[in-house]
Formats: C-alpha cells, sequence, structure tokens
C-alpha cells in the first residue's frame, strides 16, 4: 500500500496514442459498467494497457478485468450482475415507485430500515456481506497477482488523505474503494477508517500516471448533461456527493491524455442493476468514438 497525498474528447495537442498505456478509471455506481465496454473496444483493437488505477465501481472493474485476464468480458459482466443484483434489491427504495399503495408502503418501509441501520450502525450492508462478495469475485487473490499492475484508490475518513492499495488482498482494497458511507461500512485497516476513493479522487490520472506510463486514458462515467432525478433525501445525499467530488474531478482530468466519457442518454440511478447493459453499450460507443478521432488525427 502507498499513500499520495457525452463525449470523447482527446487533449494535450491531440498528441496520438502511442507508447505505455495507462487506464484511469472513475465510480459511477452502475454506470461503471460501462468501463466494460471501454475494455471491450480496446481489447478487440488491440490497444494492451500497462497499468490501471481505479476509484470504487471503476477499481472494480479494473482490478477484476486484470486478475482475471483470460475471462470472456461477458463472463465477468455475468459476474458482476450476480452479485450487484442483491445489494441493488436492497436498495430497490431509491427508485421512484408512484403505482400501488403496497409498493409504496414497501418503500416506506425500506427507506425507514435504510435510515435506522444508518444511524445506530454503518449501513444498509454489513461488512461481512460485502466482504464475503469481493472475496468471491476476487477468488481470494492479491493484488500482486493481477495481470496488469493495478492501484485501487481510497480515502481515509480520519485524515481526509488519499490511500493507494497496490498489494494485498484484492477483497480488502475493493471493498474498502467502494465502501460509500451510509450504504457499505467503512474498511478499519492499520489505524484508517477507509471508504470510496472517489471522494478524493473521482478519476484517478494521477495515480495512474506515476505507474511508468507514457499515455492516459481516462474513462469518466459521471452525466454531467441529463436531467437528474431526486425522490427522497438518499437521492440528494448522493447528488451532493458526486457535486463536491465533480469540481475537483475537472482538475484531475486536464492531465489525461484522452477522456471518454460515455452518454447514457437517460438518467441512470447508482444501484440500478437492470441498466447495467445499456451502460455497458454507452462504453463501447465512446470508445469506438475515441478511436476514431484518434485515427483521423493522429
Amino acid at each position: 500500500m502507498t499513500q499520495n497525498s457525452s463525449k470523447s474528447e482527446i487533449g494535450h495537442g491531440n498528441k496520438p496514442l502511442s507508447g505505455r498505456i495507462g487506464l484511469a478509471l472513475g465510480g459511477g455506481g452502475v454506470r461503471g459498467f460501462a468501463h466494460i465496454g471501454v475494455l471491450t473496444v480496446l481489447r478487440r483493437e488491440g490497444i494492451h494497457i500497462q497499468a490501471i488505477a481505479g476509484s470504487s465501481m471503476g477499481a472494480i472493474v479494473g482490478t477484476l478485468f486484470s486478475l482475471h485476464y483470460n475471462l470472456d468480458l461477458d463472463a465477468l459482466t455475468k459476474q458482476l450482475i450476480e452479485i450487484a443484483t442483491p445489494v441493488s434489491e436492497k436498495m430497490s427504495f431509491q427508485k421512484k415507485e408512484d403505482h400501488g399503495i403496497l409498493k409504496r408502503l414497501r418503500q416506506f418501509i425500506h427507506m425507514e430500515r435504510f435510515l435506522m441501520d444508518t444511524i445506530w450502525g454503518w449501513g444498509e450492508v454489513t461488512g461481512e456481506v460485502t466482504g464475503e462478495l469481493f472475496k468471491k469475485l476476487t477468488q481470494g487473490k492479491l493484488l500482486e497477482d493481477c495481470r496488469i499492475p493495478v492501484a485501487v484508490v481510497t480515502t481515509d475518513l480520519l485524515s481526509g488523505e488519499r490511500v493507494v492499495f497496490t498489494e494485498g488482498p484484492a477483497h480488502l482494497a475493493l471493498q474498502a474503494s467502494s465502501a460509500l458511507p451510509g450504504i457499505f461500512p467503512p474498511v478499519r485497516y492499520q489505524n484508517r477508517l477507509l471508504a470510496d476513493g472517489a471522494f478524493v479522487d473521482y478519476v484517478p490520472v494521477e495515480v495512474v500516471r506515476q505507474m511508468n506510463v507514457d499515455k492516459v486514458i481516462a474513462v469518466d462515467v459521471d452525466q454531467e448533461n441529463l436531467p437528474v432525478e431526486i425522490n427522497n433525501g438518499l437521492e440528494a445525499m448522493m447528488r451532493a456527493t458526486e457535486l463536491c467530488a465533480r469540481h475537483h474531478k475537472w482538475l484531475h482530468l486536464e492531465n489525461a491524455d484522452v477522456v471518454i466519457r460515455p452518454d447514457f442518454k437517460r438518467f441512470v440511478q447508482t444501484f440500478d442493476i437492470s441498466m447495467a447493459q445499456h451502460c455497458i453499450s454507452a462504453g463501447m460507443e465512446a470508445a469506438e468514438q475515441a478511436l476514431e478521432k484518434l485515427q483521423r488525427e493522429s
């Protein structure tokens, strides 16, 4: 572990993509499935990635891609959806339910339970549950086992510092990087309280830049230009978090050579797993647009 304090766009004078390439994958819940779409296109086009840094869902996809490099990406998608579905169902009260008194009552009960779990505990989903989910996904492997070097970004809630894992149990790093307070409990590790890496580094461009690469492709799965849906306090809290991260995210993205921004065309709720395939398709389309522009301008 080391510690460090849409549309496709080409930056830095439209330089052609060459040399050692690093990939910075941002957070965004289910929208992070777009990373699988981007990886699908890069693999298809024979573009080799030498390093990956990720926050939250970006860390999950990047690490699993590197750990299971020879696994078909469709199989990886299936595994992720299978694991994420129970969590999505627990967060089903996030969806707006307008029809039927029973549905509205169920939504109210879920919201009340969520509030009690958040106030008196660490969140809706226990650490034991998330730990077991990530152990299953990573098969007990270490980050050192990754075929492509991976850096997993987390936030220390006590000091406010960025903490980056490059070694050790992969499940621990991923559990910490995706620990969204109020929903997934933070991880206590070496006198730190680790949570979602997107709080301090939404798209970790500088982290992957330090991993001996020449060019950085950043994938930003934010949805800046879409109408926002806010139906309850949880969605308002998550929206506020996104806005805070967005302002410092722009500064990081300026240091990327290529920025890929999937156009989701419709608002995607953070935990709506039914939108996974839609997000993958958006990632593929954005990556293909980026490749076309690179070929035209190189």
